[in-house]
């Protein structure tokens, strides 16, 4: 597919890229300060508590680092989508090599096929 003029190699207008490029602009920020927050609760200890609250701490740090793990493969998707978008290569699918439809990259901006296909 050619992009036409105002549109970008998969058919989406400037203004489309513009809205998502923000969004997941935003993502980031959002997911830095989690992974932030959570790697600070996982490096977390307070020295000498009840075996109560030692159990609770422990489950809070082990809740971090799962919720640390997945925010970063989720950051890794971002990063490599605003690259795309840098590359002139957004809203292609890895899959078939067409367009991925505007309502999906918006519901999930960092998308890299459409929702009907099977990365394989």
């Amino acid at each position: 597919m050619t992009a036409g003029e105002g549109h970008n190699a998969a058919g989406l207008t400037g203004e489309q890229i513009d809205l998502l490029r923000g969004r997941l602009e935003r993502q980031r920020v959002d997911l830095l300060r989690r992974l932030q927050r959570d790697q600070a609760v996982a490096r977390e200890a307070e020295p000498e508590v009840e075996p109560i609250d030692a159990a609770e701490q422990t489950r809070e740090q082990d809740d971090a680092i799962l919720r640390a793990g997945r925010d970063q493969a989720e950051l890794r998707e971002v990063e490599d989508a605003l690259r795309r978008i840098a590359a002139g290569s957004y809203g292609i699918s890895e899959v078939s090599g067409e367009p991925i439809s505007f309502e999906r990259l918006r519901a999930i901006p960092w998308a890299r096929y459409d929702s009907d296909e099977e990365p394989g």
